[in-house]
């Protein structure tokens, strides 16, 4: 087992972990820095001492509209400083905070909203139609703004609001208006602020996993403290530094552990309403950020902006990337664009999940470059065990992840069955949580993500790890993105299904396809070769978070294994 104190010094094996809640620990990380700039928003800037002035107005105008300790509040916010304001102030009221995601359709807002149950649902007016039935039919009070608040552009902010009214989703009634309610509470101080009670739910978010089911989170936001102090340890920006923030915070894990790690380093936080990975090389030059956290996607499009210009990045001094797996050949030449753009600080790679406040894993100080996710971070623990027994295996054998540490989830939300399903006690009673992830433990410490549990298979007599064979075929210069699936053969097992996006389709798919054959054969052996390969000309499909959906891909090869149109034996 794999203890985070073995990787780090004394002082950190010994330090304490916060307590209180994430208001508090804002606060006492800021109170030496009320003059440094907190929050940039288009040609707005907004001092530390500034932000907790407009939190403080904040909460004393949700609390004398009924908000208190524990009561359920949905969020759907947006990059603007007013949601900055708003999840702070939930957070010094100790409310309950459920984050919806703005980019939820109607469907996907009432299962959310039905599964949680909140009493109040803060939002960007644009989305009100999109959970206007589910509130009107449970009784729940809408909060609304606008989130060109703090543009300085009146004239956009007049179209805007036109443009919300003709829709009819913008709620008209001052008792509604979040700014009206500001106001309103701006000379109310009859307000009692609680103390925070450790393994209380104070967050509920939303994830997948590695199930493909949908499940809320119940998360402990003072646990994000202990995180982010972690990531003190091995992360390298300095009070006054700008930290783009693209990341959406309102309902992504990631997105909130990179807002409050920044803030409570004492950072500007860049933020930006354009989050679309084509914009990121164009906000990193804009805001001249030292640090930037994407996906995959963000750097592998930046890597290929036509625009990219030498020096134009020389203040990046971290570039972080997490969400999902950066394949190596990707990861080599995100990072040759960037030294190219001034850059000389390789992408750090990590591993995280909604389930551990995000991550578990990093790459110290960015120096990992070879496809590993890095050691555990401080007070986080892991080990690798055999995915039946759960006994831990040797180094270099791989086996399933698991890992504990204060960010671990308190639950499932109002789901006992997959609670205990992910919850594994040692022989001396201690509680890991089952990642469902394959890995395995180099030498050196070091720990490489291999794939998802769910979508390994067997396919003779060996385990097929899908993302190992993703892996290298994005190092064949045709191909641009590629999933594999598993389909079933004519003796009842299983053979890998190549689903391939080329960057020339009419390139020669003989020579390809011997490409192919050649390096999983050579390095992966016979049973990881294509039982069939399907070749698209454009992108495969993704996810709403950006993410490519096996799942998507699973269901097309099921339609053509029940239409007899799959070719089931091997292709040669």
């Amino acid at each position: 087992m794999e203890k985070f104190y073995d990787y780090y010094t004394k002082e950190i094996k010994e330090d304490s972990l916060p307590v209180g809640n994430e208001y508090d620990f804002l606060l006492e990380r800021n109170k030496n820095y009320m003059n440094n700039v907190a929050l940039s928003f288009d040609a707005k800037k907004i001092t530390y001492e500034e932000l907790h002035e407009r939190i403080d107005e904040f909460a004393r105008a949700l609390y004398k509209r009924g908000i208190r300790k524990g009561t359920c509040v949905g969020a759907v916010l947006v990059n603007t400083p007013e949601s900055v304001y708003l999840l702070y102030a939930l957070k010094k009221l100790e409310a309950q905070v459920v984050g919806l995601s703005p980019l939820n359709n109607e469907y996907k807002m009432q299962r959310d909203i039905e599964m949680t149950k909140p009493e109040f649902i803060i939002s960007v007016d644009m989305m009100y139609g999109n959970f206007k039935n589910p509130a009107r039919n449970l009784n729940i009070t809408p909060i609304l703004y606008s989130p060109l608040e703090s543009l300085n552009k009146n004239g956009l902010k007049f179209l805007y609001n036109a443009k919300q009214f003709v829709s009819g989703n913008k709620i008209l009634k001052k008792s509604s208006n979040l700014m009206n309610i500001v106001k309103d509470g701006k000379d109310f101080n009859d307000v009692e602020y609680p103390e925070h009670v450790k393994g209380s739910t104070t967050d509920i978010m939303f994830t997948g996993g590695s199930s493909g089911i949908h499940k809320g989170v119940d998360l402990d936001g003072g646990a994000l403290n202990s995180v982010v102090k972690a990531l003190d340890y091995v992360l390298v920006l300095e009070p006054g530094m700008v930290h783009l923030g693209n990341i959406p915070f309102g309902h992504m894990c990631f997105g909130r552990l990179v807002l409050h790690y920044c803030l409570c380093k004492n950072l500007e936080y860049a933020l930006t309403l354009k989050a679309m990975p084509e914009d990121f090389y164009s906000e990193l030059v804009r805001t001249h950020a030292n640090g930037a956290m994407g996906g995959p996607v963000h750097w592998e499009i930046l890597s290929q902006d036509k625009n990219l210009k030498p020096w134009t990045l020389h203040n990046l001094i971290q570039p972080l990337s997490g969400g999902e797996m950066f394949k190596p050949q990707k990861l080599i030449e995100a990072n040759k664009a960037l030294e190219y753009a001034g850059c000389i600080t390789p992408i750090g790679n990590g591993l995280g999940l909604t389930e551990m406040w995000a991550p578990t894993h990093v790459c110290m100080g960015g120096k990992n470059t070879s496809g590993t996710v890095g050691y555990p971070i401080p007070f986080v623990n892991s080990k690798i065990v055999d995915s039946k027994t759960f006994k831990e295996l040797p180094i270099g054998t791989p086996g399933v992840l698991l890992v504990n540490g204060p960010g671990m989830m308190l639950r499932y939300h109002e789901n006992e069955e997959e609670t205990n399903a992910v919850f594994v006690y040692d022989e001396n009673g201690v509680k890991w949580y089952n990642t469902k992830d394959v890995a395995v433990k180099h030498e050196n410490g070091e720990y490489e993500f291999i794939g998802r549990l769910k979508r390994n298979f067997v396919s003779g007599v060996d385990n097929i790890y899908p993302e190992q064979i993703e892996q290298l075929l994005l190092q064949i210069p045709e191909i641009r993105e590629v999933l594999v699936t598993s389909i079933p053969d004519d003796k009842e097992q299983f053979l890998p299904s190549y689903h391939v996006s080329l960057n020339d389709f009419d390139c020669n798919k003989t020579v390809l396809e011997n490409k192919i054959f050649t390096l999983i054969q050579k390095t992966l052996g016979t049973s990881a070769l294509p039982g069939y390969i399907e070749y698209y000309e454009n992108a495969l499909p993704r996810t709403d978070n950006g993410k490519l959906d096996p799942k998507a891909m699973e269901e097309k090869d099921k339609e053509r294994i029940e239409n007899n149109n799959l070719v089931r034996t091997r292709v040669r």
